[in-house]
């Protein structure tokens, strides 16, 4: 049986098959078969059950025995296009992955990505045509035209219309950066055309429209958005869409909008510079360290794009923490997909006497520390030599101690050869950062300066109230902004709910009952999806460490860990232990004495995640140990006067 090697699956548009760019022939698959290779291609995420696959494939009740005749159908695939297409049993099946199958909206979505990073660096031309191919890859964002609508491809259609959405964005910007506003208005054109809604791509459509100096036209757009917004929605544009409204009206250039990464000029110099070093011959190693959501890893990607648009070749891994145990992982992961399609004679040429032992490692066989260390070190100096290389190995903080090693191993025995090593890490998280001192230079992301959100947000008064509630904090800051040029009304009055406002009385020692009022909810709900990213951040603290900060989100502005023990009933140097690690993770400051949270938007989300009976018990043991500790207070200055008498 072949392997399958070239094999591209196109959903988008119409449903087709290719091999090495030549397309099958329709009847090469048969009718079943052929809706199996869909439904794997459009769910490839994950592995799908075989009952699964047969309640798809025979919607209205199947065969006898669906399972048998699925493992059938997928047998019939593997001899058709080769043994990988299809990786599973009968327990579950997935498509197989890359480099031999690719999927479309795959190839699609690494354009977008381009296209974003080189309108990010200014290159405006590579930008529109990295956008424009990926536009034409998707179709239009239609996927599997004429295919009767089924729940397995709503999630597909959905993905390819935000790739398409987002294509079109960074083509109508590379147009306003690259000075041509027809392409621009061209792209903006068809964005709106396919949301009436996206306010993005209106504020594009109207920057089109006045730097070709028809104002009239940009003005009629906005017009258009507005009526539309107030009749079906019952809303107002958002902030960014007025403020390029106001400038139009007052003839005031307007700008194309601000790069994503917005305030990493000092990163983005620092990696660039690394990467200029690395292709030099300077062989080093980049540690990009911080709290979650700070950017790493759109820091690690920045790095991948350099080399991409350089020459160089990227060799890409992700350290998971459930595979630890797994020798050498990361780089198993990111040297298998290089070496599994070197012909032998070419791999004994690069790995020299380790090839053995480095194909005995990809292949997850049992090895001596020593000879995989020596095996991966001889492969990576030969590539080099050959080539720039990007190695980049994201959440080294999840890998085991062998990863880091080896990590430190090669800045230390490597030098003199085109390579770069960039890692991502949690601050605080197992001495990453302590284990590389002294040969890995590390980048500290820090929260975006106010100067940056404005640039982001395109509004003083939209930034304004970003920055109160994130501090800067830039995945919040994003989602807060994501939010409000969707028009959610919860992000742009920047109210705290009453229920979190209320609550700062008991942190600031007054005896008063915090009980959220009835419009807590209704002026200040924190946006479902901004409340997933402040939870998201919080994983990983453990359920003490998370009880911890519920109960501060109570006690309101600056906390003391004692307090809190006493709260809680747990040991103040436990208390101080949990509050140290989410300090490490930029959820908590130190505030004197004390600790307060990073930012206003943490607390609220706490605040408003925690049953109202258990904030209820924590207010009324705040107050309680408010009042003993002044009656023990009173108490003292009533002995003491006695003994003074």
């Amino acid at each position: 049986m072949t392997e399958a090697n070239g094999v591209l699956i196109r959903l988008a548009g119409s449903f087709a098959i290719e091999r090495d760019g030549v397309p099958y022939p329709r009847g090469a698959i048969g009718g079943k078969a052929r809706t199996l290779l869909k439904l794997l291609a459009a769910e490839r995420s994950g592995v799908l059950a075989a009952d699964r696959v047969a309640e798809a494939l025979w919607p209205g009740g199947g065969p006898k025995q669906p399972v048998q005749n699925v493992a059938t159908l997928v047998s019939r695939l593997r001899g058709t296009l080769g043994a990988g297409i299809v990786i599973g049993g009968r327990s579950g099946y997935r498509l197989g992955g890359a480099p031999g199958v690719r999927v479309d909206l795959d190839l699609a979505a690494g354009l977008v990505v381009e296209a974003e990073g080189c309108l990010n660096a200014g290159e405006a031309s590579l930008a529109g045509a990295a956008a424009g191919r990926a536009v034409e890859l998707l179709h239009d964002g239609v996927v599997l035209a004429g295919e009767p609508d089924a729940g397995w491809l709503a999630a597909a259609r959905e993905e390819a219309a935000g790739l398409v959405r987002r294509a079109r964005h960074a083509a109508a910007g590379a147009g306003l950066r690259g000075a041509d506003p027809g392409r621009a208005r061209r792209a903006a054109e068809a964005a709106v055309r396919a949301d009436p809604f996206d306010e993005a791509a209106c504020r594009l459509l109207m920057r089109a429209y006045a730097v070709a100096g028809e104002p009239a036209k940009a003005l009629l757009a906005y017009e258009r958005l507005r009526h539309r917004l107030a009749a079906e929605l019952g809303t107002d544009p958002a902030a960014a869409t007025r403020a390029v409204h106001v400038a139009i009206l007052r003839e005031e250039p307007v700008a194309a909008p601000g790069p994503a990464l917005a305030g990493r000029g000092d990163e983005v110099a620092r990696i660039s510079r690394a990467w200029a070093r690395a292709a030099a011959g300077r062989t080093g190693v980049l540690l990009i360290a911080g709290e979650p959501g700070i950017g790493k890893s759109r820091l690690a990607a920045e790095a991948e794009r350099m080399a991409g648009a350089t020459g160089g070749s990227v060799l890409r891994a992700r350290c998971h923490e459930i595979e630890r145990a797994l020798f050498l992982q990361p780089f198993v992961d990111a040297l298998r997909p290089r070496i599994a399609h070197l012909p032998g004679d070419v791999l004994r040429e690069l790995a020299g006497t380790w090839a053995a032992a480095l194909e005995s490692l990809v292949q997850g066989q049992a090895m001596e520390r020593r000879y995989a260390f020596e095996a991966v070190t001889a492969f990576l100096r030969a590539l080099a030599a050959r080539e720039p290389v990007l190695l980049v190995l994201e959440d080294l903080h999840a890998a085991g101690p062998a990863t880091v090693e080896l990590v430190h191993y090669l800045a230390r025995r490597v030098s003199g050869v085109r390579l770069l090593i960039v890692a991502t890490a949690l601050t605080g998280e197992d001495g990453v950062v302590e284990a590389l001192r002294g040969v890995a230079e590390t980048v500290r992301p820090g929260p975006l300066p106010m100067a940056a959100v404005r640039e982001l947000a395109g509004d003083a008064g939209l930034a304004d109230e970003v920055w109160s509630r994130t501090r800067g904090q830039p995945q919040l800051v994003a989602a807060l902004l994501a939010e409000a040029a969707a028009g959610m009304p919860a992000v742009r009055n920047g109210q705290m709910p009453e229920a979190v406002a209320g609550a700062s009385a008991v942190g600031n020692g007054q005896v008063q009952e915090a009980v959220a009022g009835p419009s807590a909810v209704a002026n200040g709900q924190v946006p479902e999806a901004v409340r997933v990213v402040v939870l998201g951040r919080l994983r990983g603290l453990g359920e003490r460490g998370l009880r911890v900060l519920r109960a501060a989100s109570v006690l309101g502005g600056a906390f003391d860990p004692v307090l809190l023990g006493g709260l809680l009933g747990l040991a103040p140097q436990e208390v101080a232990g949990h509050c140290e690690r989410a300090l490490g993770r930029g959820l908590l400051v130190v505030c004197g004495s004390a600790y307060e949270f990073a930012n206003p938007l943490t607390r609220e989300v706490l605040y408003t995640t925690t049953p109202a009976p258990t904030r209820l018990v924590y207010q009324r043991e705040a107050q309680g140990q408010v009042l003993a500790s002044a009656s023990n207070t009173a108490r003292s200055l009533s002995t003491g006067n006695t003994h003074m008498r």
